[in-house]
């Protein structure tokens, strides 16, 4: 069992262990070596020829700090506070098999910076989070901490004490310079160093602040907005500061941290920007690494407060939107050199950060960023994220963007003309490049569409351009995830693979017999009708079906443009059925159309090139509409809306605009199946059919014979309710 020391003497608060350690030799007048052998510690590591570094300060054994314990009677838990242990993947990154700190990660450092004043009150006393390279400011006494002796010139607290002299604390333990193989100590008294003031409350104090609160509870999440409600670990965000505060000290000027920083503090910053390599550095100022502070701690306490003081001011922003405006002018600052910026090493500026700040540094150059590049890095939304292989996005998207969604982002002309022809499938396009690595070449041929790469770029580029399409790429974005995170009821791609060579997909005498029933002038032939199904089933524009059913001429396609908002609701009904049926041929259990829909709040404020097609119901268009023939443009008129708008809903939501008698032999038409079975199996006469339709017993019995229905004879037949 180990003898425990004469004279026990507790630490002092927040303490680092090597200091304590000189305290006890000072305090017992002996040397440092004795203190050493008497807590166990050995003089020499036998892996190094040099006398061991303070390296227990960095990181202790469970046993050493046991033995510690026994002899002091200090608990290993404050002794191991008392290291640097506590902050390892926090603050610090420590080598655990040499036990130092890794200088290139998280701006780790060698030596330790002082407060003067704190070492005058405590008795040289040194703390342990002086030794971290966030440690720049002492709250207490509003003075930048000091980084080197000013009469050797050395940083304190490099190397271990001496072994064989007495410990003197709050005296400089450093050789002088140029002296010999045994030197004298320099002993000048470190409490006398001039440090530069701060006024109380600035923003670097208020920054120092903040960190040592961070400090106090590393395991905890630092909760602040740009990082979202779980927050992030201490080592993430101080990462973050890192790499931005690297740029700030290579990039930015006096005039952008003005607002930061007195003049006394601005200076040294560029004095120490001019010649930041320490005297004994072998490389030249020619030599040396631009972007250098990437990668190590600044040897100053002033550059480091007010690079992690601008850093932290970025990384403090609301959201991503507003941290990326905050970083925007160090971007700039960086551009100006000539360094090219693409969104691809935007985030590698200062090295790898945490995903939130890589969104942040790509909003801030989106302003320069080509309309399709904002949509592959997703940088109109607050997760924007590098892009990846989204192809399998294209199975779920129609040839031509679904109408409601065509309608709201397809931009028009003052006359109400699109901005683009074809601007539908552009947009599907558009919707698959967003996240998407895929080139927009090969992103036509996966939607099916012929479409050019320079027309869907001259579409993203209008878009940016206009005043009332500033959210259109945000909508694109936010439909793209809506498709990834919930999925699509059809596989358009299947579809398209099935249906496009198909030359016929209804009978066109069963089309021409609705026909002779609904309208008093004929459609001369089925051609539209088979039009319809194909762009129903499918999702693509009739243009790109079969030859015998695509319009071969302007003039067609302008009249089955005109079709599709002037068809009635009884043809659309047999479309549909003929559509559907043709699905239960192909075992396809899909529902026969379908449009995704986004949460209301999603797109509130977005301004977007289109009206809202929820805007007007079914039941306004209904009560609109006037009966026989009517403009476009006065409907639109009446509703107060676009002709766009008007002619989608007429042909999502058909109007039965035809003549008197030609509607009642439409409702004859729904119903003629609902007849039939009151009269067959509930044995209703046609009478009571009559009543209950509210229409005449001639028009139930000429409809029941022109369905082959055979008539009963007049009479009472079991199981036929009476009439009251």
């Amino acid at each position: 069992m180990r003898r425990t020391l004469p004279l026990r003497y507790p630490p002092h608060p927040g303490e680092a262990l090597d200091s304590w350690q000189e305290f006890l030799a000072h305090r017992l007048k002996c040397p440092f070596t004795d203190v050493l052998r008497a807590l166990g510690l050995p003089n020499r590591d036998p892996a190094l020829t040099d006398p061991i570094l303070p390296r227990w300060t960095t990181l202790a054994t469970p046993d050493e700090l046991a033995t510690i314990a026994q002899v002091t009677g200090v608990p290993p838990d404050v002794l191991a506070a008392m290291t640097l242990q506590p902050f390892d993947g926090h603050a610090v990154v420590i080598v655990p098999q040499r036990r130092h700190v890794h200088r290139q990660l998280l701006w780790g450092r060698s030596g330790s910076r002082f407060c003067p004043a704190c070492l005058a009150e405590s008795g040289g006393r040194w703390q342990v989070t002086w030794r971290l390279g966030w440690s720049f400011a002492c709250t207490r006494h509003h003075v930048l901490l000091a980084d080197r002796c000013p009469a050797c010139g050395h940083i304190p607290r490099l190397r271990s004490h001496p072994r064989t002299e007495t410990p003197r604390p709050g005296l400089c333990a450093s050789p002088p310079q140029g002296a010999g193989p045994r030197p004298r100590r320099c002993h000048h008294p470190l409490s006398a160093t001039p440090v530069t003031a701060l006024a109380p409350g600035s923003p670097l104090e208020e920054t120092q602040r903040l960190i040592d609160s961070l400090l106090t509870d590393p395991d905890r999440a630092v909760r602040w907005p740009l990082y979202g409600r779980a927050g992030a670990p201490l080592g993430v965000v101080l990462h973050d500061a890192k790499c931005l505060g690297a740029l700030i000290l290579n990039h930015a000027t006096s005039s952008d941290l003005q607002a930061l920083a007195p003049a006394d503090v601005l200076d040294r910053i560029e004095r120490y920007r001019t010649n930041p390599l320490p005297g004994t550095s072998q490389r030249t100022p020619e030599t040396r690494r631009m972007d250098q502070h990437s990668y190590f701690a600044p040897a100053d306490a002033a550059a480091t407060a007010v690079a992690v003081t601008a850093a932290v001011r970025i990384l403090q922003a609301e959201n991503i939107r507003a941290a990326g405006r905050a970083v925007q002018w160090l971007t700039d600052r960086v551009a100006a050199t000539g360094r090219q910026l693409h969104p691809a090493n935007l985030a590698a500026l200062g090295g790898t950060v945490s995903p939130v700040l890589e969104a942040a540094l790509r909003c801030s150059r989106e302003a320069q960023l080509m309309p399709v590049a904002r949509l592959r890095h997703r940088t109109a939304v607050h997760s924007t994220r590098p892009p990846a292989n989204q192809d399998t996005r294209a199975r779920m998207l129609p040839t031509a963007l679904w109408p409601a969604w065509a309608l709201r982002l397809s931009p028009r002309h003052l006359d109400g003309k699109p901005v683009a022809r074809r601007a539908d499938e552009l947009l599907t396009v558009a919707c698959l490049l967003v996240g998407n690595t895929t080139p927009i070449a090969a992103a036509t041929r996966l939607t099916g569409t012929t479409v050019s790469s320079h027309n869907v770029s001259t579409l993203l580029a209008e878009l940016t351009r206009r005043t009332d399409s500033t959210d259109a790429l945000n909508a694109l974005i936010l439909l793209a995830d809506h498709l990834d995170t919930q999925g699509a009821p059809i596989d358009y791609a299947r579809r398209r693979t099935l249906f496009t060579t198909c030359d016929r997909f209804l009978d066109p005498q069963v089309w021409q017999e609705l026909q002779g029933r609904l309208r008093s002038n004929l459609i001369p032939s089925a051609a539209h009708a088979q039009r319809w199904i194909f762009q129903a089933l499918t999702g693509s524009p009739a243009h790109l079906a079969h030859p015998d059913v695509a319009p071969a001429t302007a003039s067609q396609r302008q009249q089955y443009q005109r079709f599709r908002w002037r068809i009635l609701p009884a043809e659309v009904e047999l479309l549909r059925h003929t559509a559907r049926t043709l699905l239960d041929e192909h075992n396809i259990n899909e529902p026969l159309q379908w449009t995704p829909c986004l949460p209301a709040r999603a797109l509130r404020h977005l301004v977007l090139p289109g009206p809202d097609p929820a805007r007007i119901t079914a039941a306004q268009l209904h009560r609109a509409t006037p009966v026989g023939d009517f403009s476009v443009a006065r409907l639109a008129h009446t509703l107060k809306t676009t002709t766009a708008h008007v002619t989608y809903l007429l042909a999502e939501h058909p109007v039965d605009w035809s003549p008197p008698r030609f509607r009642r032999t439409q409702q004859t038409a729904r119903r003629i199946k609902q007849w039939r079975t009151w009269y067959e199996h509930d044995h209703l006469s046609l009478q009571d059919i009559a009543d209950r339709e509210g229409t005449t017993l001639a028009t139930v019995r000429l409809a029941l014979l022109k369905n082959d229905v055979q008539l009963r004879p007049a009479g009472f037949y079991p199981g036929r309710p009476r009439r009251k």
